[in-house]
């Protein structure tokens, strides 16, 4: 029998190694939280491992790059659903949400694509694009990133010069937006951005993109924060801040593609410290109002890094749970027990 230790009230398999597994997905259930995987190439179903964890551990699930332009219309008016139509069955199989990422993006564009100077004939691409998707995947996709990564990585500089800005200019978000709800005008729309728990200027700079599109009245349901955490968390209080700001608009705030990147330490030390880092993320995000968090992958063994030997993801590469796995088991929880009690 595995031995329990007590976390901040709630009971926890004391090591990664214990034979018994508690489900994020079941505590999540209990309070309406979606709790999901990002980053699923559709070739990793192949592992029937794989397969297991991503069932049994969340409620929904996004693509890696399979919604990018050239994955799915390598050439003009010629689709290819195969990937994203496995993803989306396995999921409906497993009553999981998929999540849309991404419509449009500096990254995976087509040469046949950028080719396109007019901006007439590019809206007219953008709406045949997003109008097939969209309406293949209705019904079955919960909400869409329309537009990824608009800002300069650290911010400060504005929009990213990107070939959709080149053509379309500056107003080619509230363009993208438009486009996809004229194609699904029931479908969440989202804005997808990293970085902006670090850097106040960037931080500013997408409050005030977002409240312009606001203003405007463009068709914008929410945001999305990345959160990609190299070697610390956000300081307390950031993302309630984040959240709040983004609620009196009238917005909702998910949590898009968490992982944390730390550098090896002897014995694994570092591993503490990333479940520290997990844990308090989740526990602010969750008191503040989100409802919506997904992380970019969850095992080693299909992470990616910028930081040499670090394993980001909440399972090691033989799938075992890490202790990042039960500081997020412990922070949903700790939340669904208090949502169930009585006032």
């Amino acid at each position: 029998m595995a031995v329990l230790t007590l976390v901040a009230g709630a009971a926890v398999p004391a090591t990664a190694a214990d034979a018994t597994v508690p489900s994020l997905r079941g505590e999540a259930a209990k309070a309406g939280i979606l709790i999901g995987s990002g980053a699923i190439n559709p070739d990793y179903l192949d592992e029937p491992q794989f397969r297991k964890v991503l069932a049994e551990q969340f409620n929904s699930l996004s693509p890696e790059n399979e919604l990018k332009w050239s994955f799915n219309e390598p050439q003009h008016g010629v689709f290819d659903f195969t990937k994203l139509d496995r993803l989306v069955n396995f999921a409906q199989q497993h009553h999981m949400a998929v999540k849309g990422h991404g419509l449009i993006s500096s990254c995976c564009n087509p040469a046949w694509l950028e080719q396109i100077q007019d901006p007439d004939q590019l809206r007219a691409a953008m709406a045949n694009h997003f109008r097939t998707l969209m309406t293949r995947y209705a019904g079955k996709v919960d909400r869409w990133d329309v537009a990824t990564e608009v800002l300069s990585t650290f911010g400060g500089t504005g929009l990213e010069h990107n070939y959709f800005y080149q053509v379309l200019g500056p107003d080619y978000i509230a363009e993208a937006f438009r486009i996809a709800h004229a194609a699904n005008p029931n479908a969440k729309l989202f804005l997808n951005e990293s970085l902006v728990e670090f850097y106040p200027a960037k931080r500013q700079e997408f409050y005030d993109l977002v409240s312009g599109l606001v203003s405007r009245g463009v068709p914008i349901s929410g945001v999305g924060l990345e959160m990609h955490e190299t070697f610390a968390g956000p300081e307390p209080g950031v993302i309630t801040d984040i959240v709040n700001s983004y609620k009196a608009l009238g917005l909702q705030v998910a949590v898009t593609e968490m992982d944390v990147h730390l550098t090896p330490l002897p014995d694994n030390a570092e591993f503490q410290q990333q479940a520290e880092i997990y844990g308090s993320i989740m526990r602010e995000a969750l008191a503040a109002g989100v409802r919506d968090i997904s992380f970019w992958g969850f095992t080693d063994k299909h992470a990616y890094t910028w930081v040499p030997g670090a394993k980001p993801l909440m399972f090691d590469d033989q799938y075992r749970p890490k202790p990042a796995f039960f500081a997020t088991w412990n922070a949903l929880a700790c939340f669904a027990s208090h949502a169930k009690s009585p006032a």
